[in-house]
C-alpha cells in the first residue's frame, strides 16, 4: 500500500486549486512569476505570460474555474471508499488524456516545435494557450494525476483483497 493515500493527494490538489483560485483573483502575477513556470517555459522555449500584471476579467474567470474544480474534487474525494475509487478510476484517465494532450499540444506546436514551423501549424485561438503557464500547469497536473491513478489502482487491489478475505472468512464460519 502506498505511503500517501490517493484521496490525500486529491485533497491536496483540491486545496492547491482553491489557493490558486484566490491568487488568480487577487494577484495573478504571483503565479506567472513563479520560478517553476519560468524554468519549464525556458526549458521548452515557449513564451511567458505578460497579460497577468494585475487582476482582470480573464484571471477572475480562471479563479472561478479553479474554485469550482477544487470544490467539486474535494467533495468527490469525501465519498464512500468503494464509490470514490470507482468514480476516480473512471474520472482520472479522462483528465490524464486531456492534460497529456494539452501538454503535447503546447510542446509540439510551439514556435520552433516539431509541428510548429510546418504548414500544419495555423495561427488562431490555439496560439494563446502555447505559453509557459499553460504548459507548467498541464505538466504538473499530469504528473500529479498519474500518481493518483497508480495509487488508486493499488488501493482498489487492496480493497478487493480485503473483500475476498472477508468472504473466505465468512465461508469458513459456515
Amino acid at each position: 500500500m502506498a505511503l500517501i493515500s490517493a484521496f490525500t493527494i486529491i485533497r491536496a490538489i483540491s486545496l492547491f486549486h482553491l489557493t490558486a483560485a484566490y491568487i488568480f483573483l487577487t494577484s495573478p502575477r504571483t503565479i506567472a512569476d513563479q520560478n517553476v513556470v519560468y524554468v519549464l517555459g525556458e526549458a521548452i522555449r515557449v513564451p511567458h505570460v505578460t497579460s497577468l500584471d494585475k487582476p482582470n476579467e480573464a484571471s477572475a474567470f480562471i479563479a472561478i474555474l479553479f474554485a469550482f474544480i477544487g470544490l467539486a474534487d474535494l467533495t468527490a474525494a469525501s465519498l464512500n471508499e468503494e464509490i470514490a475509487i470507482e468514480y476516480w478510476l473512471s474520472n482520472v484517465p479522462v483528465r490524464l488524456l486531456f492534460l497529456f494532450g494539452l501538454t503535447g499540444y503546447v510542446y509540439l506546436f510551439k514556435e520552433d516545435g516539431l509541428l510548429g514551423s510546418s504548414a500544419i501549424r495555423q495561427e488562431g485561438a490555439g496560439e494563446l494557450i502555447r505559453n509557459s503557464m499553460v504548459f507548467t500547469w498541464a505538466f504538473v497536473e499530469t504528473a500529479a494525476w498519474f500518481w493518483i491513478f497508480t495509487s488508486l489502482r493499488d488501493e482498489r487491489r487492496e480493497m478487493v483483497r480485503r473483500r475476498l478475505e472477508k468472504l473466505r472468512a465468512e465461508e469458513d464460519r459456515l
